[in-house]
């Protein structure tokens, strides 16, 4: 099943006395790139939330949150002796640095990490055991999220897909008429030279075949039709290994294939099919960047 990089995930419970919040997104990435947001006493084990959140999801820009929701009756502590030195070593910054200090000490001191906790930031292992069930349950919904993106997907590819195989059809339908408007422009370009020499018509015969037989574009659309054929496959059987990158060289290739055609065929109905080709395939890469 195709995945899209684009999840989301949310889960919520009580763990030991305080409501938690867990909250996934994900965005379309290149690599894997993890911003982990929790709550202090939860930073010495933040590893093992990066670890399985790699193996869950992959790749892409991938937000986790966990939120706690203190109780209002909870123990509030100040740690006055750590505001006493954020305070002395940020009017010993204003002063170096020649800034007028602020007036509003207090409001900026007790946003500063760690001076005001809520009671014990000892974490046991059962608490963290109820964490990390709501993390990897929060990475289980954006999966599915992205598998369900992924199905949408998949059906948009396919239909871009499908037309630039009508495309192709089109093509082939029109190529025996450009051969013979190829082999009658060369004849009649050699007519109008006016040139009074004799002629050997097998030679004419055979420098005529050679240059049609260098225009000639059957190769192009033998392997055109493999790579499509190999991006259908790719999209049908990819049980749930990353596969954008594969499509998007499998892609690379249909544009290759596209663009020969274009220079080749010398031919207006052709080259209208090939403009609407290079289309399609401009949206399907365009798509393509968002599978994981």
């Amino acid at each position: 099943m195709l995945k899209s990089m684009t999840g989301f995930g949310r889960t919520q419970s009580k763990v030991g006395k305080t409501n938690v919040s867990v909250l996934v997104r994900t965005l379309n990435s290149k690599q894997l790139d993890i911003s982990l947001k929790t709550p202090f006493k939860y930073r010495e084990r933040e590893h093992q939330i990066r670890d399985f959140v790699s193996k869950k999801l992959l790749r892409g820009k991938i937000d986790v949150n966990v939120l706690i929701e203190e109780k209002l009756d909870s123990e509030i502590q100040v740690d006055e002796i750590l505001a006493k030195k954020y305070f002395k070593k940020l009017s010993s910054l204003s002063d170096n640095l020649k800034i007028k200090k602020p007036k509003n000490w207090l409001e900026i001191l007790v946003k500063m990490p760690e001076v005001i906790n809520s009671g014990n930031n000892l974490v046991e292992d059962e608490e963290w055991n109820e964490l990390f069930l709501l993390v990897e349950k929060a990475c289980i919904e954006a999966d599915k999220f992205r598998a369900d993106e992924g199905a949408v997907l998949a059906k948009d590819l396919k239909s871009h897909l499908n037309l630039i195989e009508e495309q192709l059809l089109k093509v082939e339908k029109f190529d025996p008429e450009r051969k013979i408007q190829t082999r009658e422009r060369l004849l009649k370009d050699l007519k109008q030279a006016n040139i009074d020499v004799q002629i050997d018509e097998i030679r004419l015969e055979q420098e005529l075949f050679y240059y049609i037989d260098k225009f000639d574009i059957n190769e192009e659309k033998v392997r055109l039709k493999k790579h499509i054929k190999y991006f259908n496959d790719s999209l049908e059987n990819c049980n749930n290994e990353p596969i954008g990158k594969k499509l998007g060289f499998i892609a690379q290739e249909i544009g290759r294939e596209i663009n020969t055609i274009g220079s080749k065929s010398n031919h207006f109905e052709i080259q209208k099919c090939v403009v609407v080709m290079k289309d399609e395939l401009e949206k399907i890469k365009e798509q393509l960047l968002n599978i994981l």
